[in-house]
């Protein structure tokens, strides 16, 4: 008959219904989007959040009640930001870390021990897509808590300008060798996150747990920085150097210490009995610190090969390791 519609033969069909089920079902726009949903319903994350939030704003309290700061604005303006600054960004750093490394074991550990991941690679969801998906919305969970506790402070700074009667616009008093130092911070705060985020997946994705993600991912920076102990203690007793060598390619000393490398100084002019003096003053970082100085170049590279450490043993894993009852 004209027009009928000829039957698909058997094979071709078949061929048909396997590429279909081959194909992945959800987009990356869905799967972060999905991830997302998973971060904003996680009442750990909340409570954290709150926690957190509530020792910034603890922090920003004592520092405007406290005896000096209306006079050393005064005295010592672009002094007083810095240092302020410093301090703020060291809260936000570490803060931000523990968020990082705990939302990392809640939305990747949990989701092997749950078995929850089963049904989504059921689904026709690439392995790879999904971890790219956690690892894109837990980045942009813990940027925007930093944003919003580093808006939290600026927000302080500025009222404890006005009130201290400084100025009605303070930020006439800084300098723009203080915004270069502020965006390289920034840069800082960036590659903080990105290293602990890689750490705390990387965990969980071998530990298939919330318990081990979190277990890992919390203690890794105390057991760095605490090595730094021994390895002082067996450099002095051996007299070999190489010990203190060692402590230049732990990763939680580095991090601690990037701003010391990579920030640079900025200049104050002062007045002494000889006239004007230009002095320079650095804006460092906070923490245990490597038992040697090491360049910039030496520290973003040894913290790059830790990050692409982490990056690689999650892809590896993920890619190609089962996924069993």
């Amino acid at each position: 008959m004209s027009g009928a519609l000829s039957p698909i033969p058997a094979g071709q069909a078949h061929a048909r219904a396997d590429a279909a089920l081959a194909t992945p079902r959800a987009s990356f726009p869905g799967l972060l989007r999905g991830e997302l949903r998973k971060l904003r319903g996680l009442r750990t994350f909340w409570a954290a959040a709150s926690v957190m939030t509530l020792i910034v704003l603890f922090g920003q309290v004592l520092l405007a009640t406290g005896p000096n700061a209306a006079g050393q604005l005064r005295n010592a303006p672009l002094d007083t930001y810095a240092q302020v600054a410093t301090g703020d960004i060291a809260i936000v750093r570490v803060l931000s870390g523990i968020l990082a490394l705990i939302l990392a074991a809640h939305l990747v550990g949990l989701e092997y021990q749950q078995g929850t991941i089963r049904i989504l690679l059921g689904r026709g969801v690439g392995r790879l897509q999904l971890l790219g998906a956690k690892a894109l919305a837990l980045a942009l969970v813990v940027s925007a808590f930093m944003t919003v506790e580093l808006m939290i402070e600026l927000a302080f700074a500025w009222g404890i300008s006005v009130t201290a009667g400084s100025s009605s616009q303070p930020w006439r008093a800084l300098s723009g060798e203080f915004w270069v130092d502020m965006r390289v911070f920034a840069l800082y705060l960036l590659i903080n996150v990105a290293a602990t985020l890689l750490l705390g997946m990387s965990a969980s994705v071998v530990g298939r747990s919330l318990a081990f993600g979190l277990a890992v991912g919390l203690s890794w920076f105390a057991a760095d920085n605490l090595l730094t102990i021994p390895l002082s203690l067996v450099a002095r007793l051996t007299g070999n150097t190489l010990w203190l060598k060692v402590s230049g390619l732990l990763l939680g000393p580095l991090l601690n210490r990037l701003p010391d490398y990579i920030v640079p100084p900025y200049h104050v002019t002062v007045q002494t009995g000889h006239g004007a003096v230009t002095v320079a003053h650095s804006m460092g970082g906070f923490g245990p610190q490597s038992l040697i100085w090491v360049g910039a170049g030496h520290a973003l590279l040894v913290i790059g090969l830790w990050s692409a450490l982490f990056a690689g043993v999650a892809i590896i894993l993920t890619a190609r390791r089962d996924v069993l009852d």
